[in-house]
């Protein structure tokens, strides 16, 4: 019997205002365009909105991206309830706010981690959410 595709993880970043938060929300926003994760709202999870905490809470798996070591978008999730989260902090790839300018570059170095972390984490494929 074929195995069931796992579904994608769900993907926040924390999108915050300076360079590196648009540069978490680029790199989700590129994971999402190539099918690797699907994105959600993080704001929609800090505000409560039922249904977008729901979706946090059900995904199999969540990757959380954060901009700076402050971790607001892990911290946000965590507040809402949310757990079980695979965190990428950008400026442990040496992506520092305040000095990360938003580039193709930078973007694809932090899709090239995010790729790499959900892959040597993949669930075990007997793991149903719910």
């Amino acid at each position: 019997m074929p195995e069931t595709p796992l579904p994608k993880p769900i993907v926040y970043a924390c999108s915050g205002c300076s360079d590196a938060g648009e540069l978490a929300d680029r790199i989700a926003r590129q994971i999402a365009r190539e099918g690797v994760g699907e994105m959600s709202c993080l704001a929609g999870v800090g505000g409560r909105v039922k249904h977008l905490v729901a979706v946090a809470e059900k995904a199999g798996r969540v990757l959380v991206i954060d901009g700076c070591p402050i971790n607001c978008a892990r911290k946000t999730l965590e507040l809402a309830g949310v757990q079980r989260v695979e965190h990428l902090e950008l400026h442990k790839l040496g992506l520092r706010k305040g000095s990360c300018p938003v580039t193709d570059e930078n973007i694809a170095r932090g899709v090239q981690a995010a790729r790499q972390q959900l892959a040597a984490s993949e669930p075990d494929s007997s793991f149903t959410p719910g």
